[in-house]
């Protein structure tokens, strides 16, 4: 165990490693894997208010459409999205897929996008009444990798704002504001 290795990182990497040689010994790559839980987590639905059709103003103008589904037998969540800049010029397609890390007991997702933006980010899930989702990601019109944070903040059933925000010289600074209007999926 390394100085910045903790007794419970430890622990989990020793179980994982247990996991990882019991199936190695026990479950050849080439069987069928075996999975005790075919049940999507019951975590993910804290993340049902993305689902459905997403118009989103941004405060810089940027106009974005998105519609966000459940893939993979309801494993992770998909957001498929379009944006134009303020004078409806194209601006980006995108990608952001969701899941909920069992062992890390965090969502974990991943973004892509045209202009070459590209990352990862973690969330623990809901607390005091907003949504953090941080991570490291390349900024695709900046072309550099920034730490980045957005946070969801909801306003009633179909609306809610996103503060995207960056890490620059170790301070959170502001990125833009999305104020978010979802169409639930029964609507549509």
């Amino acid at each position: 165990m390394t100085e910045s290795t903790t007794a419970h990182e430890a622990g989990t990497a020793s179980e994982g490693d247990a996991k990882v040689a019991d199936y190695l010994d026990n479950h050849r790559p080439t069987a069928r894997p075996v999975k005790e839980n075919h049940e999507p987590p019951a975590q993910l639905h804290q993340l049902d208010f993305l689902l459905g059709k997403m118009e989103v103003t941004f405060n810089t103008g940027v106009q974005m459409v998105a519609m966000t589904a459940p893939i993979m037998g309801g494993q992770y969540y998909q957001m498929d999205l379009q944006a134009t800049y303020a004078d409806g010029s194209p601006k980006l397609e995108g990608k952001w897929i969701i899941g909920w890390s069992e062992p890390d007991q965090h969502f974990e997702s991943y973004y892509v996008d045209s202009l070459g933006t590209l990352g990862w980010s973690t969330s623990p899930g809901w607390q005091d009444g907003h949504l953090e989702f941080v991570g490291s990601h390349v900024l695709g019109e900046v072309g550099v990798r920034s730490k980045s944070k957005d946070a969801y903040f909801p306003i009633d059933d179909t609306h809610f704002r996103l503060d995207a925000f960056v890490e620059v010289e170790g301070e959170w600074k502001l990125y833009d504001i999305q104020h978010c209007t979802i169409t639930p999926p029964s609507e549509l």
